[in-house]
């Protein structure tokens, strides 16, 4: 990696940068994310409680080169007691900063966390069919297709993708 990139827990002291970032993925990927850029109106207070909501129920990573996030990952156990052993994560990393190894740091990171937390024995995401750079990361690193949602996402009219759902457990 050309720029040095740091793997670290994120605070609500990042929360102004965490959503910059989420502003630039959302406007660089509008084809593989639910949320579209017109929706994306998060208040930096509110950005500060999700943040803190990690504390207890998961963990929120963020990936910074020059002290700039530059990536995210968030796990978050349920809340729900028969769902309680897992949880879902999502990640992004900025467009100019693929292909450079950080998905896959963000990712190991989360499967080391994930085998001390005596909580944690199913780690699951969505990821829309479209996001084969994705797909592969996941696959990679053993997660299977557990279920597909067919045209769940409808991107402009006429134009469909389905919502995987994957997998693993640890």
């Amino acid at each position: 990696m050309s720029n040095r990139c740091t793997i670290r827990k994120a605070t609500e002291a990042d929360a102004e940068q965490i959503l910059i970032h989420t502003k630039k993925v959302i406007e660089s990927y509008p084809d593989f994310l639910a949320t579209s850029p017109e929706e994306f109106k998060t208040t930096l207070e509110e950005e500060k409680e999700w943040i803190a909501s990690h504390e207890q129920h998961g963990l929120l990573l963020v990936a910074e080169v020059q002290e700039k996030v530059i990536g995210l990952l968030n796990f978050q156990l349920s809340t729900r007691k028969k769902f309680s052993h897992q949880g879902m994560f999502g990640m992004s990393i900025q467009e100019p900063y693929t292909e450079q190894g950080i998905g896959s740091s963000l990712l190991q990171h989360l499967l080391e966390w994930a085998k001390k937390d005596e909580r944690v024995e199913k780690i699951s995401l969505e990821v829309f069919s479209n996001n084969k750079r994705a797909l592969h990361l996941y696959e990679k690193f053993g997660f299977k297709e557990e279920g597909r949602r067919k045209k769940n996402a409808k991107l402009r009219p006429g134009h469909y993708v389905d919502d995987i759902y994957m997998s693993q457990f640890v």
